[in-house]
Formats: structure tokens, C-alpha cells, sequence
């Protein structure tokens, strides 16, 4: 089976979203959530699948996410017949009503960390029921000590709590340039415990300056990206329900826009047409 293959929404890719390549769509809700819209955000469009993709759960702060903002998801998501919601594995703030640090912080990979952010998700899949709910791994520039492995920690919270795993590639790309690990080991280490996945990709660059790759969703996809995705695909089989192409500044044309789902499109066929072919032997 293939996945539902799509953008991240964005008003510069919209023209595009017509292409036979693409059936399916991701919702930022902080794009999403305007008091003033009177229409559904996806306006006359349809798609197969459909995400919202939140920024402010947090769900490894020490406190619950806000109330109001749970309830402004599920009604943004119902309203524009989403499947599913989800937000990054790591907290913006320190407790419910923190203030906002304004960018994603990792988790610390301990026991009570893993308890709290379990106990999180717990609550928020009980609130978004039936939409399923997935946790996004983040690109992080430092970590926090831990008392375990930042896979082993991925890899026990989605046991506990069945959520799924937005699997970011290009995040665990980045990290693995950053940090000096193996991605594929990383991939294959926590994708046989997700029971669902879905799939983001990106493309970065370099800053010298700073001498880390940025996950700034700014350039096109690298071959090292790509490279991960097919692996990822492969090792997944039919647990990945969607794919989502990230792009936020450098706006391509809109061949651009059009070229990269398509390589998405055909990476995933090869990849399916692959495993009935093994399937036959």
C-alpha cells in the first residue's frame, strides 16, 4: 500500500496542489486558527488525507498541555476532516501556563521524563479520540543528560502509549551530522515499535558559522534525505500513512514545488513494487 503523499500547506504551494501527485495535506494550525476566516482553510480543495500539525502541546513539559488549545485543534481538525493531529517530541515551555521560549527544546532522556511526556500524550490522545495522534522527533543544537538513549526513550513512549511517530528524516539527518551517529541504526532502532507513522522531509544547510547542519526547511531535499526516506519506506512497509514535503522560506517555482512530490511519489512506488517482487520469491 502506498502512502498518502502530500505538502505541508503553505499560500505559496497552493496553485500546485491540483497535481495527480499529491492526495494529501498537512494544516499548521497556527496558520490555521484566524478568528476572521469564515471559510474552511482548505477552501474548495480535497484531499485524501489530511494532518494538523500543532507547535505549542508541548508534551515533555512537566505540566499538561492548555485546555484551550486542545479544543481549538480538534476543532480546527474535525472542521477540515482531518485523520490526525500532531506535534514535536520536546516542550516550549515549563508548565502549562509558561511562557513561550519560541523554539522546540529535546526532552532529557530520563525516567521521569519519559513518565511525564507519557502521561502527556496519554491525555492528549484521550482528548483528540478518534483522530490519531503522532509525535514528531526534533533537530535539536544541544542535549539535555539523560539516562538513556534519545532512541530508547522514542522507542519506550511509543510503546506505552500506541501513539504514532511522525518521523522527521531530515531531523534525524540533522542530529546524526551534529551529534556523530548512524541514522539508519537511529531509523531502524525505533521504527519496528511505532504502529503508525507518518513521514516529514525537508531540506537544510550547513551554517559554517556555527559549524551544525540547520533544519531550516529552506533548501531542496538532499540525496542523503532521500536515501533515508527509501530506507525508512522500506523498513516501515505499510505503517507509513502519509508524507509530508516541509518548505518554508526560498519559495521554488512552482516546477520546483511540483518536481519534489513527484520523487517522493516515485521513491514510494519503487519502494512498494520492490517488496512485492521480494514477496514473490
Amino acid at each position: 500500500m502506498l502512502p498518502y503523499i502530500g505538502y505541508a500547506l503553505r499560500e505559496q504551494n497552493r496553485p500546485c496542489l491540483d497535481d495527480s501527485a499529491i492526495n494529501a495535506c498537512e494544516i499548521t494550525f497556527e496558520r490555521a486558527d484566524d478568528p476572521l476566516r469564515i471559510e474552511r482553510y482548505f477552501q474548495d480543495a480535497d484531499f485524501d488525507y489530511v494532518s494538523v500539525h500543532a507547535l505549542k502541546l508541548s508534551p515533555c513539559s512537566p505540566a499538561p498541555p492548555n485546555r484551550k488549545y486542545l479544543q481549538a485543534l480538534r476543532e480546527i481538525a474535525l472542521e477540515n476532516g482531518a485523520e490526525s493531529i500532531s506535534d514535536h517530541l520536546g516542550f516550549t515551555r515549563d508548565a502549562g501556563a509558561g511562557v513561550e521560549m519560541g523554539h522546540f527544546a529535546p526532552a532529557p532522556w530520563t525516567e521521569a521524563g519519559l513518565d511525564a511526556t507519557c502521561r502527556n500524550v496519554n491525555l492528549i490522545q484521550e482528548y483528540f479520540e478518534p483522530l490519531h495522534f503522532y509525535v514528531e522527533n526534533i533537530a535539536y543544537l544541544f542535549r539535555l543528560p539523560g539516562e538513556m538513549s534519545e532512541a530508547e526513550f522514542v522507542s519506550r513512549l511509543l510503546t506505552r502509549t500506541g501513539c504514532g511517530w511522525l518521523l522527521d528524516v531530515t531531523n534525524v539527518y540533522a542530529n546524526a551530522l551534529n551529534f556523530k551517529f548512524d541514522p539508519f541504526e537511529f531509523i531502524a532502532e525505533v521504527l519496528p515499535t511505532a504502529q503508525h507513522v507518518q513521514i516529514h522531509l525537508a531540506g537544510g544547510f550547513f551554517d559554517e558559522q556555527a559549524g551544525m547542519y540547520i533544519d531550516s526547511h529552506s533548501h531542496p531535499i538532499p540525496e542523503a534525505v532521500w536515501d533515508l526516506y527509501r530506507f525508512s519506506l522500506a523498513l516501515a512497509r505499510n505503517k507509513v500513512h502519509a508524507v509530508f514535503i516541509e518548505r518554508d522560506q526560498n519559495f521554488p517555482e512552482e516546477n520546483g514545488w511540483r518536481q519534489e512530490i513527484r520523487v517522493a511519489r516515485r521513491i514510494a512506488e519503487d519502494v512498494a513494487a520492490g517488496a512485492k517482487r521480494l514477496a514473490r520469491v
